[in-house]
């Protein structure tokens, strides 16, 4: 029998089948803490850790925080094996921070946005494939989506720079093609405006049972486009200029 709790059990093995399963209401956690702690337990028995962390905003007040695990991190230029028992991906182009030091926990006092820049060593441009391991996504809460690392399937690593103290980083230029196709031209596009808002909200408010936000590891901060929805083989291509750019391939898999 599983050590683990209900949903965590259903996460890990539709992890490790490359795969969906059915979302039952009582599998939701009770709440956003008990939504981290589904997360530990799966990045736990899979035997990895964060390498990164998906933020945002809760609609109605406060951040969210979702690691991005080891095991599904990629660097550019990698080819993705889509598994048709996924149900396809979404594709996200996104600016990404790299923390140069430590932003631990401070109780009853917020980070600043200046306190979170001079945290940051580069920035660079990521491409999120984006995949619930939920067969009915509508169904699920939005702690059983947070506790499902809030659907991210995998994280493609890009071009970055360390000189972007001056940039504005909310007027760059984001572009993203399939197989050629441009699909999003555009200054800016953040739902927030400025893609450090969540990055700072969760800094501040970050409850996570993973050790928090480490030096090295990233932090994407949003989708710069309209989700692309993939179900097929492509090439995929995205760029902020004066940053870097990221390219993938999907295949598909048997």
């Amino acid at each position: 029998m599983s050590s683990l709790s209900p949903l965590a059990d259903r996460l890990v093995s539709a992890r490790r089948a490359r795969g969906q399963t059915a979302f039952e209401p009582q599998l939701a956690p009770v709440d956003n803490a008990a939504a981290y702690a589904i997360q530990a337990e799966v990045a736990g028995a899979l035997g990895t850790v964060p390498a990164g962390w998906k933020v945002g905003l809760i609609p109605g007040g406060g951040a969210f925080g979702a690691p991005i695990l080891a095991a599904d991190l990629m660097t550019s230029g990698a080819t993705y094996g889509l598994a048709p028992t996924l149900g396809g991906v979404k594709v996200e182009a996104e600016l990404a921070v790299r923390l140069a030091r430590d932003l631990p926990p401070r109780a009853g006092k917020s980070y600043t946005r200046q306190d979170v820049l001079d945290a940051i060593g580069e920035v660079f441009v990521g491409i999120e494939l984006v995949a619930t391991r939920f067969n009915n996504v509508d169904d699920a809460p939005f702690a059983a989506k947070l506790a499902d690392n809030f659907n991210n399937g995998a994280y493609v690593v890009g071009g970055g720079t360390k000189t972007f103290k001056a940039m504005d980083l909310s007027q760059i230029r984001c572009r993203l093609s399939v197989d050629g196709e441009i699909t999003n031209d555009r200054l800016g596009g953040h739902g927030d405006g400025d893609p450090l808002v969540p990055v700072v909200a969760w800094a501040s408010a970050q409850c996570d049972l993973l050790g928090g936000l480490k030096a090295g590891q990233f932090i994407t901060t949003g989708t710069l486009n309209v989700p692309v929805a993939l179900e097929r083989a492509a090439r995929l291509e995205a760029s902020l200029e004066g940053v870097g750019a990221v390219s993938l391939a999907v295949l598909m898999r048997g």
